[in-house]
């Protein structure tokens, strides 16, 4: 508990000057994802950037193919991208109530690559993934 305390309290800190940037809406899903242009920095070889992820209310899990993402009303999630590999992995992310990275925060972690959601992933064609890489990659 006292680490998603001080994940939460990191986070609302972090992110209380984020300006959102439009990337993409999912049809699929109903979700808008956003990113913070002022966040992209170079990390150990590759690109970081804090994007967010809009849920619809009435979702609790989302699933494409063989990934699920059980969903609160919004996430705010740090990424690193290799451009040359053109893969990108979640490094952390907090999970809140309300929408647009706002209200409680219901889970919060960070980690490495031996937990699902923090491994390295080349984008399909289209998706959230492939237009986040683009954009930050792009000169």
């Amino acid at each position: 508990m006292k680490r998603i305390v001080a994940l939460s309290l990191l986070a609302v800190s972090m992110y209380a000057q984020a300006e959102w940037t439009p990337l993409i809406q999912v049809p699929e899903f109903g979700e808008n994802h956003y990113i913070d242009l002022q966040s992209v920095s170079d990390v150990d070889g590759a690109k970081q950037v804090t994007t967010l992820s809009d849920f619809p209310k009435d979702k609790k899990e989302a699933c494409q193919g063989d990934s699920c993402a059980y969903l609160t009303s919004s996430r705010i999630s740090v990424r690193h991208v290799e451009c040359e590999a053109k893969r990108q992995r979640q490094i952390q992310f907090t999970d809140y109530e309300g929408r647009m990275g706002t209200g409680t925060v219901t889970q919060a972690a960070q980690g490495g690559p031996k937990k699902r959601y923090f491994r390295w992933y080349t984008p399909q064609p289209g998706s959230f993934f492939e237009v986040l890489i683009n954009k930050v990659c792009a000169p």
